[in-house]
């Protein structure tokens, strides 16, 4: 404070003042005052930005990696004999690359056989199928066009390029059974057109006989007619009217004879048009029949094919993941694999690592699946590789315990990347120690550096 200050003080208000303040007021620097306002001001923005600055809230534990899938362990179902041994122990494998070489001639043989029998079932079901939709009938015809009744037509039968390729004597000798099938039945229907004929020139003839013997009994009842009288008055021998009235009979009884034929016959031809769709029909029914066993026999062979197809797929071993051979069973071309006996073990190297850590029971309580996590790993600095980001997947359902007795929860945390870095690739293999910071939210500095004091404010004063 300086002397204008001191001046300003009161009569009674320096009586109270002692001789070393008042030396101290008359002799403050100013710049003490300034630093004096400065550091009440600092420390009022501190408290502003520590109330208002956030970080994250953090539960660490300490883990290793563990590959993100199981060790593979590949086996063979069926066994054989050793043809090829394609890797080595130690050498990274792609997903779907080949592995070992199992002989396939005995299965390959098999599936040849049951393949044939497929295409000839395949080729007769086509052949069938075209041999019941080339007779073509027609139940509601009319008898002038009885002919049209039935018609076959010789182009239904078809196969596709694949099959004709590959079995072209198979699609001939289909081809040829297809022709006979269909002129056997021609035959039978050029039998059957034959008969319908005769019976309709039957028909005709005994119409026209009608014709005949109307006229020969008008005929014969004008002569009876006109020798009636004759006899009568003795002109003409009686027996000659009685041959007359004879004749005239034989001619009514066989003019109603051949009248009462004519429905008979008209049946007839009726029977025989008919009996040409039933033969057409009897012939669909018949293709039918054996095309329904061919479709059935047929879909048991495909099923069959599918299962020997999948036994000669799997003499060759592939990698059914991206990783490392880690353990070779076989050693021996020729050696015999038993069936469902290990033959290699894969260690994965998917997309992503998983990494398991350990949790102290009392740091578990915020935990949850999805939470956000980084990965940092002892083998590199993190100040300057970094670490990994990665997302909280599982949380076990109780403790564990170690060999020394201590109790922790085990957490997995999966990385969203395998290697650290942007340019040098670092590799992550299993195995490999790491610390897991498992972010649970986010608090203020001030509430970070009040925690101890109100931790020992709510513990004080306890016995």
């Amino acid at each position: 404070m300086s002397n204008r200050s001191y001046n300003k003080l009161t009569a009674e208000e320096l009586d109270y003042v002692d001789d070393k303040t008042a030396a101290l007021l008359l002799n403050t620097p100013h710049s003490a005052r300034i630093i004096l306002w400065v550091m009440v001001a600092f420390f009022i923005l501190a408290i502003a930005w520590a109330s208002w600055a956030e970080i994250d809230k953090v539960t660490v534990g300490q883990g290793k990696v563990v590959p993100s899938s199981q060790v593979q362990v590949i086996q063979n179902l069926e066994g054989g004999l050793v043809k090829q041994i394609l890797v080595r122990e130690g050498e990274q494998v792609q997903k779907g690359q080949q592995l070992i070489l199992i002989d396939d001639t005995r299965f390959r043989s098999d599936f040849r056989e049951r393949e044939q029998q497929v295409a000839n079932l395949t080729a007769s079901v086509l052949q069938l199928s075209a041999s019941i939709s080339s007779v073509i009938i027609d139940e509601n015809f009319e008898e002038k066009n009885w002919a049209n009744s039935v018609q076959l037509d010789y182009s239904k039968l078809a196969f596709p390029p694949v099959l004709s390729d590959s079995q072209p004597d198979l699609v001939e000798r289909q081809r040829d059974q297809y022709r006979q099938d269909l002129d056997n039945l021609r035959n039978q229907l050029s039998v059957l057109s034959q008969q319908i004929k005769q019976k309709q020139q039957d028909l005709i003839e005994a119409e026209a006989r009608i014709i005949n013997l109307r006229q020969s009994y008008d005929y014969a009842k004008k002569e009876l007619d006109i020798t009636e009288p004759l006899a009568n008055e003795g002109v003409v021998p009686r027996i000659e009217l009685l041959k007359l009235q004879r004749q005239l009979n034989d001619t009514r009884r066989e003019l109603t004879s051949t009248e009462l034929k004519i429905p008979v016959l008209k049946s007839a031809v009726r029977e025989a048009m008919l009996s040409r769709i039933n033969a057409a029909q009897k012939f669909r029914t018949e293709q039918q029949d054996k095309l329904n066993q061919a479709q059935d026999k047929l879909s048991s062979l495909t099923e069959s094919a599918v299962g020997l197809e999948d036994k000669v797929n799997r003499t060759v071993v592939v990698s059914p993941v991206t990783g490392t051979v880690k353990t070779l069973y076989v050693n021996t071309v020729g050696g015999v694999i038993q069936p469902g006996m290990n033959i290699i073990e894969i260690v994965p190297t998917e997309d992503t690592l998983l990494v398991e850590a350990q949790i102290a029971p009392q740091d578990i309580a915020f935990l949850r699946p999805d939470l956000p996590a980084i990965v940092k790993f002892s083998a590199y600095d993190f100040t300057r590789y970094g670490g990994l980001e990665g997302t909280l997947e599982h949380i076990s359902a109780d403790t564990t315990q170690d060999e020394e007795g201590n109790s922790f929860y085990l957490v997995r945390v999966r990385t969203k990347e395998t290697t650290l870095g942007h340019d040098q690739n670092l590799p992550i293999i299993p195995g490999m120690t790491a610390s897991v910071d498992i972010i649970t939210g986010k608090r203020t500095v001030l509430d970070y550096l009040l925690k101890p004091i109100l931790s020992a404010q709510s513990n004080a004063l306890r016995e």
